[in-house]
């Protein structure tokens, strides 16, 4: 798990390590999220990615099964002009 911008500031980590019972899904993930840090995902002001793809991306959404080596970013909304 990786925090950038925002979340770290909330998290007070750049990342971290995060143990789930095999079969947990980005559902669970989130319900940890804001268990841990107060963090809701998915939110407008918080993006999460899951290996690179937005969460909603996965046809499965939030019911995808997390596997051992998944990384999970998480970080503002990024706009430009």
């Amino acid at each position: 798990m990786k925090y950038l911008v925002t979340a770290r500031d909330r998290t007070g980590k750049r990342e971290e390590v995060v143990s789930l019972p095999a079969g947990s899904t980005l559902r669970d993930l989130s319900e940890w999220l804001r268990r841990t840090y107060g963090l809701t995902v998915p939110d407008p002001l918080l993006m999460a990615t899951l290996n690179g793809k937005g969460w909603n991306q996965y046809p499965e959404a939030l019911s995808k099964v997390l596997k051992e080596d998944d990384t999970v970013c998480l970080f503002p909304p990024i706009s430009g002009g």
